[in-house]
């Protein structure tokens, strides 16, 4: 793998194209629903966004507990972020892919496994494999370091891999990332998952870490938003069939060159990348 990050190149067809000027006079209240790393992430694109349409107030609907595409059904909320596609059942509504969150496995840097698939990484996370010399290795046993429940990465590691609870006891648990780098980086046999980008970023300071391929596939941002790299899941804005004025223009501003920057810039993945 490359050791260090190639630069994105974000390339922006008619499908993306700026918001800027489709509405100038645009104004009114527009309310996001966003929990998580998400909510940080929508935070600061509504500061921009609140730039380009200066008569738009833009605020944050209460979250915790709350079920985002009930808040959208009910009118408290005009746009809501998931880290899922829309099921056909949910007719209703319109998701919009805004970006991609990479999901990367890291060994230690001394680890000779450089490459798994995908039943071998759910093999790994289940606790059906015991040793590395499984996967090319040491004849050393796999020590999986677990992420909290329910937080960061986790949930959606799970469901990509089909793993909702069967996930492995493993050696202590960890949060957030930079943590589970910090224990692995420490650990000849240790293994986890993390954020791609945030493991990009530590393998090209030099942390003595590595992110695998997956069934040959790099992790890098490219493969990423192509979909050739597998560990990936969408940031859907998420509207009524008929969006608001206001909540229609905001999800064009996330699809513009500034959105855009604002996902690469918070550790996701934009739509479109170039090596």
């Amino acid at each position: 793998m490359r050791s260090k990050i190639l630069m994105l190149a974000i390339i922006l067809g008619e499908c993306v194209g700026s918001a800027i000027g489709a509405e100038p006079d645009l104004s009114g209240k527009l309310t996001l629903f966003a929990t998580g790393r998400e909510q940080a992430i929508f935070e600061k694109a509504s500061v921009k966004f609140e730039k380009q349409y200066p008569r738009v107030r833009v605020r944050f609907a209460e979250s915790e507990g709350i079920d985002p595409l009930k808040a959208l059904a009910e009118g408290t909320a005009d746009v809501a972020v998931i880290g899922r596609m829309l099921s056909p059942e949910e007719k209703d509504f319109i998701g919009t892919v805004v970006g991609w969150e990479g999901i990367a496995i890291m060994v230690n840097a001394s680890n000779r496994v450089t490459d798994i698939n995908l039943n071998q990484t759910g093999d790994i996370f289940s606790g059906k494999a015991k040793t590395w010399d499984e996967f090319g290795g040491l004849e050393n046993k796999v020590l999986v370091i677990e992420r909290e429940e329910g937080k960061g990465v986790r949930p959606y590691f799970e469901q990509l891999l089909n793993l909702s609870g069967k996930m492995v006891n493993g050696k202590g648990v960890v949060e957030p990332d930079k943590e589970a780098i910090r224990v692995v980086s420490g650990s000849l046999n240790a293994v986890s998952y993390i954020n791609l980008s945030v493991g990009l970023n530590n393998v090209t300071v030099g942390v003595p870490i590595r992110l695998l391929s997956i069934n040959k596939v790099e992790p890098e941002p490219a493969n990423v938003s192509s979909g050739a790299y597998p560990l990936r899941r969408p940031v859907v804005a998420v509207t009524k069939k008929q969006p608001t004025p206001q909540a229609k223009a905001f999800v064009e501003f996330m699809l513009s060159k500034d959105g855009q920057k604002t996902i690469q810039e918070e550790d996701l993945v934009p739509l479109l990348v170039t090596k």
